[in-house]
């Protein structure tokens, strides 16, 4: 039944997710309007559970790398640090803009062309395990797919629809399956209502950057279905 649910993403799932909103962090697209986060830095912007990192050192990382594209040194960095932006990425023309130091994310195109791109960019993991995620949940869903992430959502405004499939959750156990249902929300406020964070880190692979994610708890999400 279409309503707002408790929800559990998939670790890989979120991780697609985060990937898909990550050029909100580029500090290109915040001057240009491009994002949400404009004026954001040192404030509040999440549940202080979430911690989300840059790391260009990560060992087997497939984006670590200890020189960017423009040759500038790397650095490990957190976006979010306990629900708090504390930073941006940074390649030298967005940098100068400012008058800051780059932060080593320079990427060049098979054009030639240099953009801002995240490293290893992944939610740092929780402490509880999937299963308990799962048991704190009494009438919910476990989504473990998502559909339409290049086309249903707003990297500014950070709304989403997005089509998803999963489980339904009741009384804390993964119940019957469902298709065919639409997950809304916005991403800012996603941000503040997550509850809980697993500890099963996983990464995924889309859009030329590596991008990771545990398992994640939301209070509540619209959910269309019939």
């Amino acid at each position: 039944e279409s309503s707002n649910y408790p929800v559990v993403f998939e670790n890989k799932t979120f991780a697609s997710f985060l990937a898909a909103f990550s050029s909100i962090f580029s500090a290109e697209n915040v001057q240009k309007g491009l994002s949400g986060l404009k004026g954001k830095i040192d404030k509040e912007i999440a549940n202080p559970l979430l911690t989300i990192v840059d790391d260009p050192f990560l060992r087997n990382g497939f984006a670590s790398r200890n020189f960017d594209d423009e040759g500038t040194r790397t650095k490990f960095k957190k976006l979010i640090d306990g629900g708090k932006l504390t930073s941006l990425i940074y390649n030298w023309k967005a940098a100068n803009k400012e008058g800051v130091q780059s932060t080593g994310n320079a990427s060049r195109s098979y054009k030639g062309q240099i953009s801002i791109a995240p490293t290893n960019l992944y939610v740092e993991k929780g402490k509880l395990e999937f299963k308990d995620l799962v048991a704190s949940v009494d009438k919910g869903l476990y989504i473990d797919d998502l559909q339409g992430l290049h086309s249903g959502l707003n990297p500014v405004s950070g709304d989403f629809s997005l089509s998803a499939s999963g489980y339904e959750i009741h009384k804390g156990e993964i119940a019957s399956p469902v298709n065919q249902i639409t997950v809304a929300g916005n991403l800012y406020e996603l941000f503040k209502d997550i509850e809980a964070i697993g500890n099963d880190l996983e990464f995924t692979l889309p859009m030329g950057g590596y991008i990771g994610s545990p398992s994640i708890k939301i209070k509540s999400l619209s959910i269309a279905g019939k």
